[in-house]
């Protein structure tokens, strides 16, 4: 039986061994479109939005008014790559089934009542604005329903009105207005589950101004959502306090008020008349101002740089609990984030590059030099108040002690340091924040109050979303919100200003994995084409087969990117990569690698787990794979890999049991895809079936392709 097993094997691999292609396939170069634009390499790609509109009028919707100004194409540039993005637009309008089911999800899901929601009072606000000193209370309760955000997005993720883009996002246009009262006394808006990483809270106070006694148990109020999926919905007829507040907040910084901030639908509604074709327009371009923010920010952002093309990523963490002397102990606070969240999240954002994240609890009483550098930079109010300059001690920290920390190279470094002290306000640029975040630094000053609810004892609030919104701008992001543009902050990510999610938006994990791609085929299919123009007529057969594997590669790289399958893109990729490696070197090296050692430890192997190593060197191309074979008796052959360390090649071998026979052997390929068989070792006694010399005779006959194919050898991914 073994003899026919192997025989069967031969013959197909000689079967496969005649397909490797003869020939120069030239006409394969145009599959991939990366040219050279302005000396850089560029890559395009095409991207499409579709927006349903829900419970509208479709005759009082003017789509070239409502598509206007958003964005056809967007142009992004690294040091080597030019992306650019075209942008197509289709919209669709919902029809009364679908409006009727999506109305039944909602009330199905939504509670209303008394003191649902959050009300907010401007004249306090103003007044707090003008007078930071005296406190006031700005948020009311409020009545209406609130309608689970999470159970609406699921379901249209479930029964979506027109199939999803392969490589592009769906916005929803909603109007439910009949969810309201005329007198705006019951409202409706979203809940979208705002919740502490570190505690499990639901989040119901709002940063750091309002964050007091005076403003218990704010609700976030949402009138759009979406970034579990690839998706967003926006509903102007929804109630909301976030616009609002940013419009007098922010009002240094504005200059153009638009009527959605403070205005929902049916106030707009009730200031036109929709039979007059200027107040038809007027409505158009209410809309369009409603749904710019989610497109320009959340989908095709402008304002966040493409992602780092690099090979790892490092987050050393500091957290520094300053009141040890006072009863603080160094493991009360340990609770307020950990490495693992901050892996979790990097990884998922950024999952092609292996992460080392530490994070250490310090007592600042026993690092002189931190104590000495917090100091210079703070002060203590004769309240007790301790008081720090962020601006000044954040470059004090990048200058004199990130060095000590993080290297400084082209991979991403991140240096976090975390001050946690009772009763202390951080000050910079004439405000008080939390923290800071650029330049692959973090810097988080919280007073210890603000990490419990009111009992003192009760943990509330940690770091680990602050942690990871600063981490996110020192890799290259920044808000999802910008002057004058803030609704999309009313999505999952963790980059906004009004409610913080430990958990990865779909828009930035496609931003990151999407431009890091974009990158990695640019360059990658350039080092193809250069060594492609390289070869001759007459090359090895193994050269050409390794020239249809790489453009295959990039082939499903491509399929795979439009259907934003990113990690099955990123495989092919380093695939084209490998091949196209070996397709160079194959070229240029026809010499096989030498086994020059090999043994097993300990050497008796009769009954016991062992180790199998050996030393296999090759001059040129390098040595790509090093495989053990192992067959005991006539069982079936089984393969184990084996991994370089300290100059030998080495696996383990779990035990084997009682066995007559044991045969291993090493087959060892080097990138320029030649073969070396060897590294043989057999047991005494009676081979029975196939001798191992004729054994190592077909594997030695069989090509590289095949034999990659039919025994499955294991081929070693690495970067170059």
């Amino acid at each position: 039986m073994a003899f026919m097993r192997l025989a069967l094997l031969f013959c197909i691999a000689l079967i496969l061994f005649t397909m490797v292609p003869s020939g120069h396939h030239q006409q394969a170069l145009t599959t991939i479109p990366t040219t050279l634009s302005q000396g850089l390499l560029s890559i395009e790609r095409d991207w499409t939005t579709n927006i349903v509109i829900v419970g509208y009028e479709p005759g009082l919707i003017d789509e070239a008014i409502l598509l206007q100004d958003m964005p056809t194409v967007r142009d992004y540039f690294t040091d080597r790559v030019h992306i650019e993005y075209n942008i197509d637009y289709v919209v669709s309008y919902a029809d009364s089934v679908y409006q009727d089911d999506l109305c039944q999800e909602m009330l199905d899901n939504s509670i209303n009542g008394t003191g649902t929601g959050t009300c907010l009072n401007e004249s306090a606000l103003a007044y707090q604005k003008n007078h930071p000193d005296e406190l006031q209370r700005i948020f009311y309760p409020r009545n209406g329903r609130v309608i689970d955000g999470y159970a609406i997005e699921d379901w249209l993720d479930s029964n979506p009105y027109v199939p999803p883009s392969e490589l592009g996002y769906t916005l929803y246009l909603v109007n439910f207005s009949e969810f309201d009262n005329v007198d705006h006394s019951l409202e409706h808006w979203y809940d979208y589950h705002p919740i502490d990483p570190d505690t499990g809270e639901e989040q119901n106070w709002f940063r750091l101004e309002w964050d007091n006694a005076l403003n218990p148990d704010v609700t976030m109020d949402y009138q759009s959502f979406g970034g579990r999926y690839n998706t967003f919905l926006v509903d102007p007829s929804a109630h909301q306090w976030y616009l609002m507040w940013c419009r007098i907040w922010w009002s240094e910084d504005i200059t153009t008020e638009y009527d959605f901030w403070t205005q929902d639908l049916e106030d707009k509604v009730k200031s036109l008349n929709l039979t007059i074709p200027s107040d038809v327009e007027a409505l158009n371009v209410y809309l369009r101002d409603c749904i710019w923010d989610p497109i320009n920010l959340l989908f095709f952002p402008y304002q966040h740089q493409p992602a780092k093309y690099v090979a790892s990523g490092t987050l050393r963490g500091l957290v520094f609990c300053m009141d040890v002397a006072n009863g603080t102990s160094v493991e009360s606070l340990e609770w307020v984030t950990n490495a693992e969240k901050q892996r979790f999240h990097l990884e998922e954002l950024y999952p092609f590059i292996p992460w080392t994240v530490e994070i250490e609890f310090l007592d600042i009483a026993n690092e002189p030099e931190w104590e000495s550098l917090f100091w210079t930079y703070a002060k203590i109010e004769p309240d007790g108040t301790t008081v720090a300059n962020g601006s000044e001690m954040f470059y004090a920290i990048f200058n004199e002690m990130r060095p000590h920390y993080v290297q400084s190279d082209i991979n991403i470094n991140v240096f976090g340091v975390v001050f946690i002290k009772q009763q202390m306000v951080m000050y910079t640029q004439g405000g008080t924040y939390t923290g800071l975040g650029g330049n692959g630094q973090t810097v988080i000053w919280k007073s210890w109050e603000r990490y419990y609810r009111p009992d003192g004892v009760t943990p509330k609030d940690g770091i680990s979303a602050i942690q990871l919104h600063e981490t996110m701008h020192a890799i290259g992001f920044h808000h999802t919100w910008q002057d004058e543009h803030y609704s999309s902050d009313f999505s999952y990510g963790p980059m906004g200003y009004f409610a913080y999610h430990n958990g990865t938006a779909a828009y930035d994990k496609n931003w990151v994995q999407g431009t890091y791609l974009d990158q990695m085929e640019a360059i990658l299919w350039d080092n193809f084409v250069t060594n492609q123009a390289n070869l001759g007529m007459d090359e090895r057969p193994e050269t050409y087969y390794a020239e249809d594997k790489a453009i295959t590669a990039f082939q499903y790289a491509r399929i795979n990117y439009n259907e934003m399958n990113w990690l099955a893109a990123f495989e092919a990729l380093k695939d084209a990569r490998d091949w196209t490696r070996r397709m160079r070197y194959s070229a240029l090296d026809e010499t096989p690698p030498v086994i020059e050692a090999w043994g097993t430890i300990p050497t008796d192997i009769e009954s016991e787990a062992f180790t199998y190593w050996t030393r296999v060197t090759d001059h040129y191309s390098g040595v790509e794979n090093v495989t053990l074979f192992l067959q005991v008796d006539e069982g079936m052959i089984q393969s184990y890999p084996l991994n370089l360390y300290s100059g030998n090649w080495t696996t383990s071998v779990p035990t084997q049991g009682h066995a007559y026979n044991l045969t291993m052997w090493v087959v060892a390929w080097d990138w320029g895809m030649n073969m070396v068989v060897g590294g043989r070792i057999t047991d005494l006694g009676d081979v029975g079936g196939i001798p191992p010399d004729f054994l190592l005779t077909i594997v030695v006959m069989v090509s590289v392709a095949s034999v990659v194919i039919v025994v499955g050898i294991f081929v070693m991914q690495r970067r170059e």
